[in-house]
C-alpha cells in the first residue's frame, strides 16, 4: 500500500495518540491474552509506518492480512468517531483535513483487502 508523507504522518500521529485507548478497548472486548496478541499487531503496524525514509514522497508499506485487518478496524471506527464529533460541534467533516486523509487511507486499506481476496 502506498502512502504519501501527509497520509503517513497523519496515520502515525493518530495511531500513537489512540494507542492507550485502543489497548483499553481490546482488554475490555477480548480478555488479556487475545488483547495482548491484537495489541502486538497494532504495534507492528506502528513500527512499520514509523520506519520510513522522509526523503521519499511515496512510501510502500507492506502489511500482512492481520495488520491490514487491524488497520481497517482502527480507521473504520476512528473516522466514524471523527464524524460524530464534527456533528456534535456542528462542523462539516468534509472540511477536516484529518478526516479526508484518514478516509483516503481507509479506502486504500479496503482496496488492499479486496485485492488480497482475488
Amino acid at each position: 500500500m502506498e502512502l504519501t508523507n501527509d497520509e503517513l504522518a497523519m496515520l502515525i500521529l493518530h495511531m500513537s495518540i489512540m494507542r492507550k485507548e485502543i489497548k483499553k478497548a481490546l482488554k475490555r472486548n477480548y480478555g488479556f491474552f487475545e488483547a495482548k496478541k491484537k495489541m502486538n499487531v497494532y504495534d507492528s503496524i506502528l513500527d512499520k509506518i514509523t520506519s520510513f525514509n522522509e526523503k521519499k514522497t511515496l512510501h510502500d508499506i507492506a502489511l500482512d492480512d492481520e495488520e491490514l485487518s487491524m488497520l481497517h478496524a482502527f480507521l473504520s471506527s476512528y473516522t466514524v468517531e471523527i464524524e460524530r464529533q464534527a456533528q456534535k460541534e456542528n462542523m462539516n467533516v468534509e472540511n477536516s483535513e484529518v478526516f479526508q486523509l484518514l478516509s483516503h487511507i481507509l479506502s486504500k486499506v479496503e482496496g488492499m483487502q479486496i485485492a488480497k481476496m482475488h
